[in-house]
């Protein structure tokens, strides 16, 4: 497997709800710009971002893509960082994540982790 760089950049809807999206890059510097770019995207629109890390990884998503409809397949993800790591594990729906989050924040408490529960139109590949 070849090693990339993931960002994944965690925003919070008006509603409350987490959104992930994640970009593959072929280098730190790549990861490094297109966090940047995006940053200013989603300052201009008045989007909170939570989160914006570049990683090294050989987990891959497919292309970014904005939701065309409400009825847009969703996927879950939770999504765990620690200070030098980050675990995204794919989660069956909405509800399950939420309870996993839960569990989860309890014990990255103690690391001064966080962990959220996100949903992407993005899959993992």
């Amino acid at each position: 497997m070849k090693t990339l760089f993931l960002l994944i950049i965690l925003t919070r809807n008006g509603a409350g709800d987490i959104s992930a999206a994640f970009v593959n890059t072929q280098t730190l510097t790549q990861c490094q710009q297109k966090a940047a770019m995006l940053a200013a995207v989603f300052q201009t629109a008045d989007i909170p971002v939570l989160e914006s890390r570049c990683v090294r990884t050989a987990v891959q998503f497919s292309e970014f893509g904005h939701a065309s409809t409400s009825t847009t397949r969703r996927n879950f993800y939770l999504v765990s960082l620690e200070s030098e790591s980050v675990q995204i594990s794919i989660m069956p729906d909405w509800h399950t994540c939420i309870e996993q989050e839960k569990s989860v924040a309890a014990k990255l408490e103690k690391l001064q982790g966080r962990v959220y529960c996100s949903s992407s139109v993005q899959s993992m590949l």
